[in-house]
């Protein structure tokens, strides 16, 4: 093993056995549903899983659609009230990814008023004193440029990027800096710069190339963008106007990006290895916590070139497959059971996470079908047991696959070399079988995909009833049933017992599933800051969780951790969405329907202590206005500076008149005013003790349930039983 992850597994060790398992968090904002977010997430959770720590995913998705709320930055940052010790050890930030909605100087603030919480940042924004996770540019483009110039010949390029943050620019320079360095002259009119990345604005940028080269005429052989969305747009231009790509000219891309997949021809590009960035990050950050005086640095990664279509190659993989096998190497100095460990060895290489034993049967099984030529493939089974290891075959899997029938295809050929022409074509044929069982386990799954839609019907379904919910309760039960049915198998949710536009003070209200006797004594567990959430509800084992703050608008709820089982966050949102409008439906809409308990003239007089006092019309407080004002006012805190306002009275006469008309002061009669329209409210049977504490304004249901006992002589549940 090793040295250095020998020294972190000895110190996570130590701190585990001290009941301190290391605990990580994550920050950013980008489109974590896209392949390059969900890879670096990936990194970091397997990181995590190797090192045995804690891992809690505190990024935010860019907005899904134009509907989603335009406060959607305010309700991120409050992601940041968790970012603290003892809560976490540490951080992973992508502070770059917040600069399209904050400026740089805020972003700095906020990650400066982290410290001295160790952190590691894998964006490009430096952060003073934070070390940062950077790819290398240059080697990325001297790759390409290799490539284009080695391998095919090129010597007449272009450059289209965008100016619109730095790496761009480094793209450039590092390319101007290749064209020097194999002594090829910059064309004229060769470079441009988009404004901006849009589909607009890059195909003005093609057009304009258009008119300064004629590609029929090979002005320009190739050309190099900044990323694969520009590489993606560039070749959808060129096909609108006539030419192919790469027959009439080469286009390469940057960043491994969906668009260059998808693009009309598969884009070459660099694979900037963000599952290995994500990794490394939690490695840097483990160093960082055990050893926090160490002095900041900038680790640079290096990237891989990406060989698709867009140059002019075919795939890897294609590539291989057609690959002459090598048929001089002579085998027949070694007895059958030296070949037999040969192969096994080299199979071992090809399957690195296969048993020995497995990879034995495997060999084992070649030979039967050689020499004993079965009914049915020995290998084929092999290989048929082999997929079935396998939860999903579709996207990444399937090449991967389709790369191991090559590898193991090229190392069994060469033993057939003194065959008969039948069994070498019958163990081809077996390989062939073999690509297509691939093909069909794929098309299986995407025919599986297709029970997607009763997924959603059962999503959909329990977001209607969530939204019907009555109660706190019943949110809770379909809360449980919704996780279920998305195989989330544990949460924790915390919420305010007001509607508030922060999230202190929450008490814990769930424990997913139902914990055991000593963790059910920390549900109602009040907890007055984020950072102070108690991290042994989520018991000794290792988590990684997702965190999600429930609000609605500008009111807040409190917040869920729920266990990450996916990596695409969209299925955390749903959760979110879900929770937050049902929670908004019972308090805020809920507590709107008070008014229609409002107290009558007859049911406020009761409350008062004098009866029929003289009352003169000049009086600017009146039994009828000032109990009018106090009714409209039901959910507010009795504010006597505000109420004198608005009568434009002085506050001490507003009390002198309020005990003279009333025997009340206005706290008390404001008081009993809540209590009465409470009872209201409580035997209309459609209100729970949580509701009328929301709807009329009290700071908790203690609280409440402290004055009510006060004014009736009982409890609110006590009460209700006697009625």
């Amino acid at each position: 093993m090793n040295f250095k992850i020998s020294q972190r597994k000895a110190f996570l060790t130590e701190q585990k056995n001290k009941g301190q398992r290391i605990t990580i968090g994550f920050t950013g904002i980008a489109d974590l549903r896209s392949f390059i977010a969900l890879e670096y997430i990936e990194g970091m959770m397997k990181a995590a899983a190797d090192y045995d720590i804690n891992f809690i995913n505190m990024g935010a998705a860019i907005k899904y659609s134009l509907f989603e709320d335009i406060n959607f930055v305010n309700h991120y940052m409050k992601n940041f009230w968790f970012m603290k010790k003892p809560f976490l050890d540490g951080l992973i930030t992508w502070a770059s990814s917040l600069r399209e909605f904050v400026d740089s100087e805020k972003i700095l603030k906020t990650f400066n008023s982290l410290k001295p919480l160790p952190m590691i940042d894998i964006g490009h924004l430096d952060i003073p004193g934070v070390t940062a996770l950077r790819i290398d540019s240059d080697s990325s483009v001297q790759m390409i440029m290799e490539h284009l110039v080695k391998v095919h010949g090129y010597s007449k390029f272009a450059f289209i990027g965008a100016d619109v943050s730095e790496p761009h620019r480094k793209r450039l320079s590092a390319y101007k800096n290749e064209l020097k360095k194999y002594g090829l002259k910059e064309i004229e009119n060769s470079v441009y710069m988009a404004n901006s990345m849009s589909v607009i604005s890059l195909s003005n940028t093609v057009t304009r190339f258009l008119q300064d080269h004629d590609i029929r005429k090979k002005e320009i052989e190739a050309i190099v963008t900044t990323t694969d969305i520009i590489a993606a747009e560039v070749i959808n231009q060129l096909e609108k106007n006539g030419f192919n790509v790469p027959k009439d000219i080469a286009v390469t891309g940057f960043n491994n990006w969906y668009d260059g997949i998808t693009a009309k021809t598969p884009v070459t590009t660099v694979n900037l290895e963000y599952f290995k960035r994500g990794y490394m990050a939690v490695e840097l950050l483990i160093d960082k916590i055990m050893n926090p005086n160490s002095p900041c640095k900038i680790v640079r990664v290096k990237t891989s070139l990406v060989i698709r279509q867009s140059c002019g190659c075919f795939e890897k993989s294609v590539q291989n497959a057609g690959k002459k096998i090598d048929l001089t190497e002579d085998e027949t100095e070694i007895s059958e059971q030296q070949l037999r460990q040969k192969l096994i060895f080299k199979l071992l290489e090809i399957f690195k996470t296969e048993k020995e034993v497995d990879v034995e049967n495997l060999v084992n099984s070649f030979f039967n079908d050689v020499y004993l030529n079965p009914e049915k493939s020995c290998m084929l089974e092999w290989f048929q047991n082999h997929l079935q290891k396998y939860s999903h075959i579709a996207s990444s899997n399937a090449a991967y696959l389709q790369n191991l029938v090559t590898g193991f295809r090229n190392i069994f050929i060469p033993v057939l070399k003194n065959e008969n022409l039948e069994t070498i074509l019958r163990i081809e044929g077996i390989f062939h079988q073999m690509r297509t069982l691939i093909t069909i386990f794929t098309k299986y799954e995407t025919l599986a995909e297709r029970e997607n839609p009763y997924r959603l019907n059962n999503i959909s379904k329990n977001a209607v009833d969530l939204s019907d919910a009555m109660n706190l309760d019943e949110i809770i039960e379909l809360l449980k049933m919704q996780l279920n049915e998305m195989n989330i198998s544990k949460a924790f949710l915390a919420l305010n017992e007001s509607n508030s536009s922060n999230i202190n003070d929450t008490k814990i209200r769930l424990i997913y599933p139902e914990p055991k006797e000593e963790l059910k004594q920390k549900l109602q567990f009040k907890i007055h800051e984020p950072y102070q959430f108690p991290k042994s509800l989520f018991m000794d084992t290792r988590y990684s969780l997702m965190l999600e703050v429930l609000h609605h608008s500008d009111k807040y709820f409190g917040y869920i951790f729920l266990e990450m089982k996916f990596l695409n966050i969209a299925y955390y949102d749903v959760i979110r969405l879900l929770l937050s409008n049902a929670l908004y439906s019972v308090r805020i809409k809920k507590a709107d329907k008070k008014n229609d308990f409002l107290l009558e003239t007859s049911e406020i007089n009761r409350l008062l202590k004098k009866q029929n006092p003289t009352e003169s019309k000049r009086n600017r407080i009146t039994i009828k206005n000032l109990t009018d004002y106090l009714q409209k006012n039901i959910s507010e805190k009795t504010n006597l500076d505000k109420i004198a306002e608005h009568f434009m009275v002085s506050r001490s006469y507003l009390s002198k008149k309020t005990k003279e008309l009333t025997g009340c002061s206005v706290q008390e009669l404001h008081e009993k005013m809540k209590i009465e329209q409470a009872k209201k409210m409580l035997l209309s049977d459609n209100f729970s003790i949580f509701d009328v504490t929301v709807a009329l304004g009290f700071a908790n249901q203690n609280y409440f349930s402290n004055v009510f006992k006060k004014n009736t002589g009982l409890s609110p549940g006590n009460w209700l039983k006697r009625k």
